[in-house]
Order: C-alpha cells, then structure tokens, then sequence
C-alpha cells in the first residue's frame, strides 16, 4: 500500500484505532484530495494485537485480532496497549507497532520522520514515553501534535485566524473539547465517557436493567445503529443471554432500552461545555460563539448530536466530513508543510 523508503509518515494514534499515512505519496496536499483518494492511502488498523498469556506469543494484529475479541479461550488475550496517549502495556505495542509498520511497506523505512497526534491533556511525561517508543522503533525525529488541532488542520480550519473556533474531537478514549486560534489549541477541556466507555456502559446497563448479556460488538452496533440523543424509533435485534439463566437469547433493542446511558452522556456533554465556556476570555468567546461548534472523530457520528448541542449551547454546530480521518489527514498537512507552518503551533518536537 505505501512506498518502503517512504521518510515522512503521519500517525493518528488512537485507543481503539491506529492510521498510517506515507507523506511523501501525497504527491499534491491533503485538502485536493478527495476524501476517498486520501482515505484509500491510509492504513486504517484496530489498536490491538492478541497474544498468549503465557508466553507473549502474538497470534494476530489489529483487525484480525479484533476479531478473535470474546472468541478466545483462556489461555489467550486482547490487548489494547494504548488509552488516550498512555502507553498501557510498552510489549505490546512495540510488537504492534513494528507489525503494523511492516504490514504498511512491505520492508524498512530508512530515517523516517513522523507527526504523531495525541491527547491534548496528555501530560509531559506521558509525551516524552510516546515520543521515545518511535524513536525505539526507528524513528529519527518525532514531531507530536494534539488531535483537535490536527483534525482542525484536517477539516482545512484557518487555525491562524486571531478569532476562535470551538471544536469537539470525539474519538473513542476521550471527548477533546477546545478553542483554536493563533495557531494553537488555547483552551481546552477533556472526558473519558467517549466510544469505549459508552459501549462498556451499553453492556452493564443491559445486563442489569434488562437481564439480557451482549458482547462489546453487540454494544458498538447499538451504539451506531440505535443510540440517539434525540427521539428515535430505531432498533435493533441482537443475539445475547439470559443474565441469570445464561441461555441463549435474542431481544429487540430499542432506542428506549439505552435511555439512562443516553441521560448520562447528555449530562457528560453539558459538564464538558460548561467547563470549557467558563474558561474562555469574553472576546475569544464570542468569536467562537459566532462561528460555532466544528465535530470531528468517529464517535460525532452518533444519532442526534448536532441538535442536541445546538439547542443546548445555541449556536450553529457542524458534523465535518469524513471525521474520523481528520485527525490523520491534519498530522499528514502539517509534516508536509512544516517548515511553512513555523514553530508557532502547539506541538511537541
């Protein structure tokens, strides 16, 4: 898929999803792309690989290992070594990352050089651990970049603007909500009740509420299918098992089954709103106000959304194209352009 001595790659590292982009294929820059000329250069991965217990014998990577997810014995695990930016198991990712790194060339990378995006709250030292496992793994220069700034950077926002814009980054190990302008990512506020902790809350509300058990597939098709913060008369019939009987069992799910998880994120998105607006200068804020509220990232695809954070906040708010490959598509722009950009952003190098 991508050259073997390709030099400069973009990285969006995310908790449940890795994509890889060869900077230097992008022969003309991101945005003449079509969104899917640039998505069919990109390595799109699960963040997991599976492995045995025992002996760390790795048995798959990342869709493949996926897959294998509640299908495997005991003596066999999913491993997810990333969250939010933290490295969680510094094994596994390593064996991920060279794997992935393979699969996408087919050979070495000679000196390469890579934008990577991480969490805007990721602390320094979280930064330095990132950076240092790519330079383990080869990397001669690492350049970090916070999400909402590149997928902003993606969705071809005027970041330099002196005028705000608010943006919420939705992926599925945190909501990052912040305020772009000058160049940088000014103010910001962070929730970990994003895609993985929602389908977590799916299973357990379903399990106790309803006495019905479904894996975590089973809560990400309801969570894409069914879940809305508006009314909705969706559904979704599911096999699973009884609670308490542990039979098998297949049920109906309906919009209305999910409600208390749905209560609990709405409530979620005001606290996140509230604490970033209380933040921000009254002439920053009415600039971003004005211009309103930018979605990016898989989990802004949920059903109901926009008009839930538009009644709320009253102010226009938009769904980007293509969100989940902004983040990418944005750390992608800036290592090609980066001299142009200067060191005036907030990235780490």
């Amino acid at each position: 898929m991508l050259k073997s001595l390709s030099k400069k790659l973009a990285i969006d590292l995310g908790s449940s999803k890795i994509r890889i982009v060869a900077v230097d294929d992008l022969k003309s820059e991101v945005w003449e792309l079509s969104p899917l000329d640039f998505r069919a250069k990109v390595l799109e991965e699960a963040a997991c690989l599976a492995r045995r217990k025992d002996n760390h014998k790795t048995l798959a990577i990342g869709n493949e290992a996926l897959a294998m997810q509640g299908r495997l014995d005991s003596l066999a695990e999913i491993v997810f070594p990333f969250a939010n930016s933290r490295i969680l198991d510094r094994e596994a990712a390593l064996v991920l990352l060279r794997e992935l790194l393979k699969k996408a060339f087919g050979g070495l990378v000679f000196s390469p050089e890579l934008m990577l995006t991480s969490s805007a709250t990721a602390t320094t030292l979280t930064r330095k651990l990132l950076s240092q496992l790519f330079y383990d793994l080869g990397f001669t220069k690492v350049h970090l970049i916070a999400s909402p700034l590149a997928a902003a950077i993606g969705a071809g926002v005027p970041i330099a603007d002196t005028s705000g814009t608010l943006f919420l980054q939705m992926g599925a190990g945190s909501l990052q909500m912040g305020v772009i302008a000058l160049g940088s990512l000014l103010f910001y506020e962070e929730s970990s009740l994003a895609g993985n902790r929602l389908d977590l809350e799916i299973v357990e509300h379903l399990t106790w509420q309803e006495n019905f058990v479904i894996s975590l597939g089973g809560a990400e098709q309801l969570k894409k299918q069914v879940f809305s913060l508006s009314p909705s008369k969706k559904s979704l019939a599911l096999l699973g098992k009884s609670n308490t009987l542990a039979n098998p069992l297949e049920l109906k799910i309906k919009a209305e089954h999910l409600q208390a998880v749905v209560d609990r994120f709405k409530l979620e998105l005001e606290i996140l709103t509230k604490s970033l607006l209380a933040k921000i200068p009254p002439d920053l804020l009415n600039d971003a106000m004005a211009k309103g509220l930018l979605l990016s990232g898989a989990l802004a695809r949920i059903q109901g959304l926009e008009d839930f954070l538009s009644t709320k906040l009253n102010l226009p708010v938009a769904l980007l194209d293509e969100p989940d490959m902004l983040a990418v598509m944005g750390a992608a722009t800036m290592l090609k352009n980066i001299d142009s950009f200067g060191q005036g952003l907030s990235f780490e190098i």
